[in-house]
C-alpha cells in the first residue's frame, strides 16, 4: 500500500488541474462521467453515499451538492488534504479499497459509488471486489454505481488499443461492459451500462 499511496500523494497537488477540461485518452469526458454517477445514482437528500477512491473530493463535491451525507475514502494523505479543503461537509478516512475497513466507517450505506478507482485491477479482481462492497457495506435496496475507463465491447477496447496506442497502459485493466456484465450477472448483479464518452462509462449495480 505504501508505493501505491505514495504515488497518488506525489500525484495530489496537480491532479486536479491535470484534469481541468481534458481531451486526451483516458480521461476524455471526466467531468461528465463523474455528472452521470451521480445521476445513475439517483441520490437524495440525506442519503449516506460511500466515495470509494474519493481521491482529492470531485466527486464527493457533487455528491455533496445534492444533499447526500458523503464518506470518503482513500490512501492518500495527500489526496484527502485536498478533498477536505474542497468538501468540508464530507467525511473522509484513509484506507485501502482492498483491504480492512477503517475504524468509524458506518456499517452500511445507500450507495456505495467510485470514479476513475478499479483500472488497476483485472475483471476477476473487479468482481471480487464489488461482491465484497455490496455485502459488507451496501444496505438492502442499495446500489453500486462506477465511472471508469470504460468500452462498450472487448472489440471497441481493441480499437481504442489501436487509436491511442503511443498512451495506452498496457499494465491497466480497462472496462469493456460486455465482459463485465456477463462477470458481474453470474455473481448476481442486476447490471446497467451508460457509454458517455470515447474511452468513459459508468456501471450502475444492484444485488439481485
Amino acid at each position: 500500500m505504501s508505493s501505491r499511496a505514495g504515488l497518488f500523494d506525489a500525484w495530489a497537488e496537480g491532479y486536479d488541474r491535470s484534469l481541468r477540461g481534458a481531451e486526451g485518452f483516458p480521461f476524455i469526458g471526466y467531468g461528465r462521467v463523474l455528472g452521470e454517477v451521480v445521476v445513475r445514482a439517483e441520490v437524495q437528500p440525506g442519503l449516506r453515499v460511500l466515495d470509494l477512491g474519493t481521491g482529492t473530493g470531485n466527486l464527493a463535491l457533487l455528491l455533496s451538492r445534492v444533499g447526500a451525507e458523503v464518506w470518503g475514502l482513500d490512501f492518500s494523505p495527500r489526496m484527502l488534504a485536498k478533498a477536505r479543503a474542497k468538501v468540508p461537509g464530507a467525511r473522509v478516512v484513509i484506507g485501502d479499497v482492498t483491504g480492512p475497513w477503517p475504524e468509524g466507517l458506518p456499517e452500511g450505506f445507500h450507495r456505495i459509488v467510485s470514479g476513475y478507482l478499479l483500472p488497476e485491477f483485472d475483471l476477476e479482481a473487479k468482481v471480487g471486489l464489488l461482491t465484497r462492497w455490496a455485502r459488507e457495506r451496501l444496505l438492502p435496496g442499495g446500489r453500486i454505481v462506477i465511472g471508469d475507463i470504460a468500452f462498450p465491447t472487448a472489440a471497441a477496447r481493441r480499437a481504442a488499443q489501436e487509436r491511442w496506442e503511443e498512451l495506452w497502459d498496457e499494465e491497466e485493466h480497462y472496462w469493456a461492459a460486455d465482459e463485465a456484465e456477463a462477470a458481474l450477472k453470474e455473481v448476481s448483479f442486476s447490471v446497467t451500462y451508460r457509454q458517455v464518452s470515447p474511452c468513459g462509462g459508468v456501471f450502475t449495480l444492484v444485488p439481485r
